[in-house]
């Protein structure tokens, strides 16, 4: 395969994860993590469930980076994913000292 239709392929194949990470982002994850973050603001505790949840996510999202680290809107979504992560687990850490 001469050198240009590989990186035309891997551009394809880079494409096409970033448009199924950021599908799958949209409607299964930030939802969740929204719903968790609404729960934490108002003062309650998280669940197992929840911790786990967010554990996963932000497991998936470093082993998913390296496909679409090229991409900066992608990494700026990261990154906004990442601060959310802190924000969340900030809040929930002081409403488990109120608790």
């Amino acid at each position: 395969m001469p050198f240009g239709i590989f990186l035309m392929v891997d551009h394809k194949q880079q494409e096409g994860m970033m448009v199924t990470l950021m599908q799958r982002f949209k409607s299964q994850r930030l939802p969740r993590i929204m719903e968790i973050k609404e729960h934490v603001d108002q003062g309650c505790r998280l669940s197992e469930y929840d911790r786990l949840f967010l554990d996963e996510a932000m497991h998936d999202a470093q082993r998913n980076i390296r496909h679409v680290e090229d991409i900066p809107e992608c990494q700026h979504l990261f990154i906004q994913l990442a601060h959310l992560y802190k924000q969340i687990m900030n809040k929930a850490f002081d409403n488990e000292n109120r608790a």
